[in-house]
């Protein structure tokens, strides 16, 4: 945020957030954002204004509200600036071939109706995997082949689709794939500046632990308490409160449960000082995944989406890992590239920024060089294991176990067994 602000200040720009927790308003603390002291009089959008009570904003919704935000900010004569870690989100705004947008007419029931509600609709939902991944294999057995038999989340999810759209997942992912090839062919010049702010892993560690201790001593708690206390009411007037949904995502609330259930217990102190630090532990864990999390989101999403459009060279890693330079390694050379970019001036290369820049671009770029096949699980009966590709699956046929297997197969089978078959 800090460099958004900087560069907004230079260059008479206007904030749009793209974090939603963020979005939600009254909770500044669990959601980390900046105080209006620390926004220096830059006009923000999309900043606190959504009530927690709401569900989050799809990605339909966001790339639609911060287009016609990017429309009035630039009719104005500003510069918008996009700021924020859903990855998603920016996904959608950056490039024609969104993320999977479903558009059957049932969309809305899919997108805004509780998981509890859907499960009680379809009680397979909430059944074993084995027995969803058998029904998706009866009406969309493309999708069922494309995932582990043992990866639920992604199961439950194309089974969802069908039963509540009556689309099958399999042909979203088709014709998102031919409105992507025909979007390759209408494509204007790239028009987007993208700033990636990096800090090493250990360093970025350490700050990432200070930050939630920092929120901590600011009054994480007090928020915490307000959403528990919040949900207590609503589940007691009846309403199905959906935890995997909306501000009950953010980081903070579900790692203090155990502590706030141990508070209204009236728990001994020892009891509640240990879960107290042991949810504190929680959310610094959680919030290093998180960021985990977005480091293979560059690296699998953004950077394969960016070579497709041509525009890595639009893709610039400002080194933010020491604090002592941030301005020599962050704000200064935005500054200068951005000037460049606004003159329609010829951009420095992304690897020569710094040597941090070329090392991890590099590495990124080169890790996604190879072509990936497409995914097709395939199971063996005789061992009963499933692979997620064929360097697996004939690495598998060939090794021991399998031909073990096989061996003993033969020897107790009335009917003899094709080897090549299995």
């Amino acid at each position: 945020m800090s460099l958004a602000i900087d560069l907004a200040l230079k260059f008479n720009g206007e904030v749009i957030n793209a974090d939603a927790m963020q979005m939600y308003k009254g909770l500044p603390i669990i959601t980390n954002q900046l105080r209006l002291e620390e926004q220096k009089g830059v006009p923000h959008h999309l900043l606190g204004t959504v009530n927690p009570n709401e569900p989050t904003w799809n990605v339909d919704i966001f790339a639609r509200e911060a287009t016609r935000l990017i429309r009035e900010i630039r009719s104005r004569g500003k510069l918008p600036i996009v700021v924020g870690g859903t990855h998603y989100y920016i996904h959608a705004l950056l490039f024609d071939d969104k993320l999977i947008s479903l558009k059957g007419t049932n969309d809305d029931i899919l997108k805004h109706r509780p998981v509890e509600e859907n499960i009680a609709h379809f009680p397979i939902l909430d059944g074993p995997t084995d027995i969803m991944l058998k029904r998706l294999r009866e009406v969309d057995p493309d999708a069922a082949d494309r995932w582990h038999p043992d990866d639920r989340r992604k199961i439950r999810r194309a089974l969802e689709i069908f039963l509540t759209t009556g689309k099958r997942a399999s042909d979203t992912y088709s014709e998102q794939k031919r409105t992507k090839e025909l979007s390759k062919q209408t494509r204007g010049p790239w028009q987007s500046l993208i700033f990636w702010v990096y800090t090493e892993p250990e360093r970025l560690q350490d700050r990432l632990n200070k930050r939630v201790d920092k929120m901590y001593e600011s009054g994480l708690m007090d928020e915490v308490r307000l959403l528990h206390e919040s949900r207590r009411e609503r589940a007691g007037r009846g309403e199905i409160v959906d935890l995997t949904r909306g501000i009950w995502q953010s980081i903070g609330y579900k790692q203090m449960e155990p502590f706030l259930e141990a508070e209204r217990n009236e728990a001994g102190s020892d009891e509640k000082n240990r879960l107290g630090k042991a949810g504190l532990e929680d959310i610094k864990t959680a919030t290093r995944q998180y960021a985990k999390y977005q480091l293979r989101w560059i690296r699998h999403k953004t950077i394969t989406a960016l070579k497709d459009h041509d525009a890595m060279d639009f893709l610039f890693l400002l080194d933010s890992s020491s604090a002592e330079k941030f301005s020599t390694g962050v704000l200064e050379p935005a500054s200068r590239i951005c000037l460049a970019f606004l003159n329609g001036n010829a951009l420095a290369k992304p690897t020569e920024v710094s040597n941090t820049a070329r090392e991890v671009l590099t590495t990124f770029d080169e890790a996604n060089i190879a072509p990936k096949a497409p995914l097709k699980i395939k199971t063996c009966d005789l061992c009963k294991v499933s692979l997620q590709s064929e360097e697996q699956w004939q690495k598998h046929i060939k090794g021991r176990r399998h031909h073990r297997v096989l061996r003993s197969k033969k020897m107790t089978a009335l009917i003899p067994i094709d080897s090549d078959r299995q």
